[in-house]
């Protein structure tokens, strides 16, 4: 049964340094499971199931921690756009699918002048029913995620 009404779009951004861009989007294409030292209060684990990082078609299973709880997800990566920095995640299993009948995620790494960047965080989604809350805290949890990132690369530059 559709849930006519219930689709949702809802964005996010943070800039990081100019250089950070390049490495948020090397990690999340080619890194994944490093994610999980870089900022292991949000992300514990990054498993493959099928496929290899960064090629479409490929299936991540991912253990994170949201609002204090365990959580997991498995994602089909759909979309890799090298010119644009862009990567689409598609949601087929896990704990948010028991509140929405789909999820698809997508960042971007947008280049803002010579020193920042702009990672703009894209999730389209259908509720199962209207009770379903914003998925406001992943929103929150995925810009902390690029800003821990940045700063991780950055400290490592020293």
């Amino acid at each position: 049964m559709a849930s006519a009404g219930l689709k949702r779009r809802f964005e996010g951004d943070i800039e990081i340094r100019v250089k950070g861009g390049d490495v948020f989007h090397e990690v999340f294409q080619e890194r994944p499971h490093d994610i999980s030292s870089i900022h292991p209060e949000f992300v514990q684990g990054c498993d493959l199931h099928h496929g290899a990082f960064g090629t479409p078609g490929s299936k991540i299973c991912w253990s994170y921690t949201l609002d204090g709880k365990p959580q997991k997800a498995v994602q089909i990566l759909e979309v890799v756009d090298e010119t644009n920095k862009v990567i689409k995640f598609k949601m087929v299993e896990g704990d948010l699918m028991n509140d929405y009948d789909t999820f698809v995620i997508t960042y971007q790494v947008i280049p803002e002048g010579k020193d920042l960047s702009l990672v703009k965080w894209i999730f389209e989604y259908e509720k199962k029913h209207a009770g379903v809350p914003e998925p406001s805290s992943l929103m929150d949890a995925l810009l902390g995620l690029a800003k821990e990132i940045d700063d991780h690369h950055h400290r490592d530059d020293k």
